[in-house]
């Protein structure tokens, strides 16, 4: 029965591994990979056929179900940019974030390339909320999404049809069917309008007879410094170390000229009104889009709308300046609204630790208090035919020396669930354990166990049957031979 116990936990031990591991390929986006979290790179399918591919990032340690948050954008981007940043940033904070390249850019497929519609961008999102329902670590029911420039707009549509989306944020964004129909502040009229599309759909003509889609015109290769503020400020990120992406098609490549037209006759915004979950958008106080989020907020009604204006930012700056981006506002927004009301900015270390633990932390282990340096909880999971608990340290605990005595069998199992620790037997190096980590304790072996300095430590400690058990409590382990480790 101890073997099958063994066995089972070890599994789900593996099971925790294999979902925490990295994508071993080059780190390729814009920002610096953090520490804190692990990547992989994954595949999904829309109700379209098309194969979306994203970037998983889930923070390190995690267990249990989690809320997910799907990511996209800007427009033109690609998940290396902008919302690879932001999916990085919200895992760090606790949340599974998955950001994604749309429909015929990036590594996602479908073909002819660098095209957009909002029918199918839309379908994306949901697309993206698909694949994070089946996942082990995400629970359905608390999983928002969050676009950037023109996928805030495309952010909003799907929140509006999508009623598993249960909070959505819209960063910078673009209302990019308005746009495209009416250019920027509404300049383009009726008679303007027409000639713009009997201008395109002549291009569609030769478009075929060609077999090939001419590109529209994109970012400069070169300023001259005549250029509009805001065409200046998408240089400055896509163009420069800053945000240039090979795949991106704002770095790199042309949006094909007619992919507009099927943008012009749908406003993505009608049913705005309608959407019943949370949603936050955010603006750049000196943005030049500043205007499509303020009456998107206007189009929200009832208590579940927020505007929150950036002061002194412009559009870009929402991209990747870390100094203007609100990261610990979105982090409540999303905590509140996912129902998790607890921001992680308010919360202990050691409620911040539970959130990681498969197993409860349990009880401050108050009848074995004298014999640890520092708190120790308890939790116990089975009295019934092997007896085992999860232990958990504070950074810094540790036990005293002791002893499991026994005639004849007895000794104890370690395997550690979570943090890292130290096992040490008496005249031996220590031995780090992690999760994973599984440690056989021969009875009458003098040792100890505990936390490193700077990390929680959990571990199931299994008690094994044995004649004549006991057990003693020796000295301390001194501050002198616990700093010594690292």
């Amino acid at each position: 029965m101890l073997k099958n116990l063994l066995l089972g936990l070890f599994t789900v031990l593996l099971i925790i591994g294999g979902s925490n591991m990295a994508n071993a390929k080059a780190w390729d986006k814009t920002f610096p990979k953090s520490d804190k979290v692990n990547v992989q790179k994954i595949e999904f399918t829309n109700k379209y056929g098309i194969t979306l591919v994203g970037d998983l990032y889930i923070p390190k340690n995690v267990n249990g179900k989690h809320a997910a948050i799907a990511i996209s954008g800007p427009f033109g981007a690609v998940k290396e940019q902008a919302s690879g940043l932001y999916a990085q940033t919200l895992a760090e904070r606790g949340f599974v974030t998955l950001a994604f390249d749309p429909s015929y850019t990036g590594e996602s497929s479908g073909t002819p390339r660098n095209i957009a519609s909002s029918d199918i961008n839309t379908e994306d999102f949901s697309a993206a909320v698909d694949y994070l329902s089946t996942l082990d670590i995400v629970n359905p029911n608390k999983i928002g999404i969050l676009g950037i420039c023109g996928f805030g707009g495309f952010a909003i549509n799907a929140a509006a049809m999508d009623t598993r989306i249960k909070a959505t944020t819209a960063v910078t964004m673009y209302d990019i069917t308005r746009v495209s129909a009416k250019g920027y502040n509404d300049s383009v009229d009726e008679n303007a309008r027409y000639k713009m599309k009997l201008a395109l759909n002549k291009q569609r003509t030769e478009d075929y007879k060609n077999g090939c889609f001419k590109g529209a015109d994109g970012l400069p290769e070169k300023l001259t410094g005549k250029e509009p503020q805001f065409v200046q400020d998408y240089w400055g990120y896509y163009k420069t170390e800053r945000g240039f992406h090979k795949r991106s098609i704002n770095s790199n490549g042309k949006w094909n000229m007619t992919s507009s037209l099927s943008l012009i006759n749908q406003p993505i915004l009608q049913y705005a009104h309608e959407i019943r979950t949370p949603v936050l958008i955010v603006h750049g106080e000196k943005a030049h889009s500043r205007y499509m989020g303020e009456d998107a907020y206007k189009k929200l009604k009832g208590d579940n709308k927020e505007l929150l204006i950036i002061k002194g930012a412009n559009h870009v700056d929402l991209y990747y300046n870390l100094e203007k981006i609100p990261f610990d506002k979105i982090e409540h927004f999303y905590r509140q609204n996912l129902n998790n009301e607890r921001s992680i900015k308010t919360m202990t270390d050691k409620e911040k630790y539970a959130e990681t633990m498969m197993f409860p932390i349990g009880e401050p282990n108050t009848a074995y208090a004298k014999y640890f340096s520092g708190n120790s909880y308890l939790a116990p999971l089975s009295n019934e035919q092997v007896t085992f608990y999860n232990v958990t340290f504070e950074p810094k605990c540790r036990n005293n020396w002791h002893i499991h005595h026994a005639t004849k069998g007895g000794g104890q199992i370690l395997i550690g669930v979570g943090g890292r620790g130290y096992y040490q037997q008496w005249g031996k190096e220590p031995v780090e354990i992690k999760e994973g980590t599984i440690i056989h304790i021969p009875a009458n072996v003098k040792h100890w166990h505990g936390a490193v300095p700077d990390s929680w430590f959990s571990h199931i400690a299994i008690e094994v049957d044995g004649e004549n058990t006991s057990n003693e409590w020796l000295e301390p382990v001194t501050d002198e031979e616990y700093n010594k480790l690292k």
